[in-house]
């Protein structure tokens, strides 16, 4: 959607669209993207001897490397959780962007275009360079200079898919987490968003499978689908795990669960919303929920 709106429509004037869940805008846009910088290797290497660049820094490209994107305060929660002050991690940010091992990408919505929204932060120049010279790792499409085409539901997916990931770091004991595990079922394969195993207080090991569906046309044919496939995995081959479903909002998750109570794979079935996962007055560990009789039942993992 975003390629469909014509930029000549004057819409801070007078609005025309309802607002859309921010996580969840199909009528998001970009404003502008920082230019890749063109330092040699040899110049952020000597950086790196000379301590201008710290092992927390190249620890921060390492996590966008696999984690795509993120925003300053996910930044700030990650790699500052004890600076006092929050310029501390702007200042420290803003000394990577000058470096290029992260890029910031600005952007904002035809739905909404007055409000200020929180810029991304990928991986940059060079901080591909130091995973690549350094540490040997194949970048393949992940390098920033050969990317291919990628909407902002696409990159939403994995800014609120790393909002639950730190959540469940800070509330439980999280023992895996890794994004696009391959799933094989005879002749069938499903990839879903993600895969990550909590141990409880008791000890419990606890896998989940994570489906993230932003809004896009084809989100409830491709459920149904997948559905069918959940069905059957979770009941030969990995009968003890659960499936989360992060949707933006209450009206999507009511719509999941008809489709997967048609297809018989509500059981194993659980929902969080973005409404709920960005609610501060909300735990995680009592926001995940199920349906009884229509009406949401939340999970206590206390």
């Amino acid at each position: 959607m975003e390629y469909h709106v014509s930029p000549l429509i004057k819409t801070e004037d007078q609005p025309t669209l309802q607002p859309k869940p921010v996580w969840d805008d199909p009528y998001a846009y970009i404003t502008g993207m920082d230019p890749l910088t063109r330092h040699e290797f040899y110049y952020i290497e000597e950086k790196i001897k000379q301590g201008w660049i710290t092992d927390r820094d190249i620890e921060l490209v390492r996590f966008l490397f696999v984690h795509r994107w993120v925003t300053l305060p996910q930044i700030q929660r990650l790699f500052f959780p004890d600076a006092e002050r929050e310029e501390t991690a702007k200042k420290r940010v803003r000394k990577l962007l000058k470096h290029g091992l992260i890029r910031r990408i600005q952007w904002k919505s035809y739905s909404n275009p007055n409000e200020n929204r929180q810029s991304y932060y990928e991986l940059g120049a060079s901080g591909a360079d130091i995973l690549k010279f350094r540490y040997g790792v194949f970048l393949g499409h992940r390098d920033p200079r050969a990317t291919r085409p990628t909407t902002m539901l696409y990159r939403m997916k994995y800014v609120v898919t790393n909002e639950l990931y730190i959540q469940l770091r800070d509330n439980f004991d999280m023992t895996h987490f890794e994004f696009h595990p391959i799933l094989s079922l005879k002749e069938e394969q499903q990839i879903p968003t993600a895969r990550y195993i909590l141990r409880t207080p008791k000890g419990k090991a606890l896998t989940f499978y994570l489906v993230v569906h932003r809004e896009d046309e084809k989100w409830m044919k491709t459920l149904r689908y997948q559905a069918q496939f959940y069905k059957q995995y979770l009941g030969s081959v990995d009968r003890d795990a659960i499936l989360v479903f992060l949707v933006s909002t209450e009206d999507k998750a009511r719509l999941a669960n008809k489709i997967l109570l048609q297809e018989g794979a509500a059981q194993s079935s659980w929902f969080i919303t973005d409404e709920d996962l960005y609610n501060p007055d909300m735990s995680l560990k009592t926001s995940f929920f199920t349906y009884e009789n229509d009406n949401r039942r939340y999970y206590d993992l206390n």
